[in-house]
């Protein structure tokens, strides 16, 4: 009789544990399922955002397309897209060090390979940068292709979260 208790003991703790490693599996599932919106740029480039991002597109006044979340947590993303001469020479890390003069500037590695930009010349740069009091984490891409220049600045007051946000420069992708 003990013997048999014993055994049913031993089949609901395997039963147990296996449910358990099914739900933190599916939950694990569940929570990396992220729904995405995709937001165009000029007709020409999309990105794809988290669905409760919101996108406050170009005016008169501003030369960029602003993103950010409707969780209040300071996380924004401002994209350029400028037409330009095929061939012409710019030096992005000189035009952020006219920028953000007091800033260390670093060179930020990207694996080309997540990209769904092709046959084009990208440079990533991190730094931080005071902005009225607070302290700002940035990182901005510079995307040339085809006399198309593509910057995409990431800021945020977590360096986490910036990071955490190269997973949406990867989601960019050309269109026309």
């Amino acid at each position: 009789m003990v013997v048999g208790r014993i055994g049913e003991i031993m089949k609901l703790k395997k039963y147990s544990l296996f449910i358990l490693i099914l739900a933190f599996v599916l939950s694990f599932t569940t929570y990396s399922i992220e729904k995405t919106e995709v937001f165009n740029i000029d007709n020409e480039w999309n990105i794809s955002l988290p669905e409760d991002w919101q996108m406050e597109g170009r005016s008169l006044y501003q030369q960029y397309y602003s993103f950010y979340p409707s969780v209040p947590f300071y996380s924004t993303i401002k994209i350029y897209n400028y037409d330009i001469e095929e061939n012409q020479n710019i030096d992005f890390l000189e035009d952020l060090k006219k920028k953000y003069p007091n800033s260390k500037i670093q060179k930020k590695k990207l694996d080309l390979n997540k990209t769904k930009i092709k046959n084009a010349k990208v440079e990533a740069y991190e730094y931080s940068f005071d902005e009225n009091g607070t302290k700002l984490y940035a990182i901005s891409y510079f995307v040339l292709l085809k006399g198309n220049l593509l910057i995409a600045n990431f800021y945020s007051i977590s360096k986490k979260e910036t990071e955490k946000m190269l997973e949406y420069f990867y989601s960019i992708e050309k269109i026309n």
